[in-house]
């Protein structure tokens, strides 16, 4: 077993289906259904309009926080910009999730250096 994925969740409310299907997809690669573990890691960032997922107030709001939440209860690194968090007032929203702040453009390079193929829904 070896290879590593982040997927980069860029789609917002506007496209619930890219997010839903996204955040589906990386459990799935973590913890495939069939039970095998089939990948290395995963770890999804959330950036551009996904980073407003978190939001109490945005349509589809339940399901995406529901989705999130399993894929921290799995052990899946959950990140979002914090360059774009903060100005949306959605610091608190996200560190309550256990989703990790993180400066995008270093943790992006820092997952490419460890080897990550990025994958962007």
């Amino acid at each position: 077993m070896n290879g590593k994925l982040l997927f980069v969740i860029n789609s917002g409310s506007e496209s619930p289906s890219r997010v839903k299907w996204g955040l589906r997809m990386a459990l799935n690669t973590h913890s495939h259904p069939y039970g095998e573990k089939i990948l290395e890691d995963i770890k999804v960032l959330l950036f551009c309009g996904g980073v407003s997922i978190v939001d109490p107030v945005s349509p589809h709001a339940t399901e995406f926080r529901e989705r999130l939440g399993e894929l921290v209860s799995a052990g899946v690194e959950v990140a979002s910009c914090i360059s774009i968090a903060g100005p949306l007032g959605l610091e608190e929203e996200t560190t309550a999730l256990g989703i990790r702040l993180v400066h995008a453009s270093v943790y992006v390079a820092e997952r490419v250096g460890e080897g990550y193929t990025i994958i962007t829904f």
